[in-house]
């Protein structure tokens, strides 16, 4: 198997505004693997406040193929499986081998027999707007691409200005995510009903990852169904988030790759939980990936390609 590694970055289309920050770009790395004749692409994501580096995601991927050589997919996956350390760099390798899979030996994959499914509803991404005519350039955008769902980044309580101005633009039904950056659990539950009466989907990660807590309060008397983000990470952790949370965002970058996110799927479901399958802003190579399991989910935030000027265009790295 031959491999080669790419360092990038994706430039967002508007700036990104979260709790967390604001960016103008995310540094992803891709990986090729050759087969037999057959090509594959994997994607590292790596927003800044994930410790992982370019250098430490290409340093992890030869390392792994090196101490492994001429193994096939299968076993390579396998072998993954026990790496528990840079995810987004056991992401890229999961997605690239479960591609090449699916290429040499189809009837071992689970991507292919849910190719046909339906998928879910989709969101496009509103991240923190400081003014009327950037939510607006923002949905028209998201309308054009044909989204039907809108999540909007809130980066504290103050919710009033966003949802005006959301509500100014379109009708179409939303979800908002704040990233972490509330505080009070009597004034979420205040706000969830303020949001369902605006035709609110859900509330993702409003309280700090570790403060499950605060999230099990809010759960007890919100008008809106809860997930996880940030505190949902790996597959262990699910037992306890199902006591918090009505339901978790799955992604890649964070749990490793397909192998460990179609396992995450089938334990939420397990344990009553609704799943949304999301994207930490990455280009068409991981959120393609990500799509395939799309049909097992109840959403999809898979809208990384829309998000930026400049998509993953394969005749780049020849």
């Amino acid at each position: 198997m031959e491999y080669w590694i790419f360092n990038h970055q994706l430039q967002f289309r508007f700036p990104f505004r979260i709790a967390h920050g604001l960016r103008t770009h995310t540094a992803v790395v891709y990986l090729q693997l050759r087969l037999g004749g057959h090509t594959a692409w994997g994607e590292a994501a790596l927003p800044p406040y994930l410790p992982e580096t370019q250098a430490s995601v290409g340093h992890f991927i030869q390392s792994f193929l090196q101490v492994h050589p001429n193994w096939q997919p299968e076993q390579l996956l396998a072998a993954l499986q026990a790496e528990q350390t840079n995810m987004p760099a056991r992401a890229a390798l999961d997605m690239a081998l479960h591609s090449l899979l699916a290429q040499t030996k189809p009837g071992h994959s689970l991507l292919l027999p849910l190719a046909a499914a339906p998928q879910p509803p989709s969101f496009y991404t509103i991240s923190a707007c400081t003014s009327q005519v950037e939510m607006q350039m923002r949905v028209q955008h998201g309308l054009q691409n044909g989204f039907t769902h809108f999540k909007l980044k809130l980066i504290d309580e103050n919710i009033a200005s966003m949802l005006d101005w959301f509500r100014a633009c379109t009708a179409q039904p939303f979800a908002v995510d704040a990233n972490q950056s509330w505080q009070s659990v009597t004034a979420a539950v205040a706000l969830s009903h303020t949001l369902q009466q605006q035709g609110c989907l859900f509330l993702e990660q409003p309280f700090a990852k570790e403060n499950l807590a605060a999230s099990a309060a809010l759960k007890r008397k919100s008008a809106l169904p809860v997930f996880a983000d940030e505190s949902c990470q790996r597959i262990y952790q699910l037992p306890a988030l199902a006591e918090a949370f009505d339901g978790v965002n799955i992604k890649l970058m964070k749990c490793g790759g397909l192998t460990e996110a179609y396992g995450m799927i089938q334990e939420a479901r397990a344990l009553g939980l609704k799943v949304l399958i999301g994207c930490m802003s990455e280009s068409s190579v991981g959120c393609n990936s990500a799509a395939a399991l799309a049909p097992l989910c109840d959403y999809a935030d898979l809208d990384g390609p829309f998000l930026i000027t400049n998509d993953f265009d394969a005749t780049q790295w020849v």
